[in-house]
């Protein structure tokens, strides 16, 4: 009998208010990095769409799965997508955020994952 597996799998979602939200592309990039960066992930490819009026998606392809970043400018809003094999959990995600956001003015970081697990 074939034994089953199910790989690890962490999905992590956080929806960042920030107060003024950058919306240009730079910064997306620039936040994006530093979530890779702080959790150790290693980006395979990048693309970026801009939408008419206003706000982005951005995508990263990782070895260990991917991230999206969603701006939504008129609300002064962030969604933030984490799907990673990697052994991250929500402490982690929840300080790479507070990290890469030190600099901004934060008015809400809202973790949305059923990962996170605060035990």
């Amino acid at each position: 009998m074939i034994k089953k597996f199910t790989p690890t799998i962490n999905h992590f979602v956080a929806l960042v208010k920030l107060n003024p939200l950058d919306n240009s592309s730079r910064f997306v990039e620039e936040i994006a990095d530093g979530i890779v960066e702080s959790l150790n992930l290693h980006v395979v490819k990048k693309t970026l769409y801009k939408f008419h009026p206003e706000g982005l998606t951005s995508a990263y392809i990782l070895s260990e799965s991917h991230l999206l970043i969603h701006t939504w400018p008129e609300f002064g809003m962030l969604h933030i997508d984490l799907v990673t094999c990697s052994k991250c959990n929500g402490h982690e995600f929840r300080n790479s955020l507070t990290t890469v956001f030190s600099k901004y003015n934060i008015e809400s970081i809202e973790i949305k994952s059923p990962n996170f697990d605060l035990s």
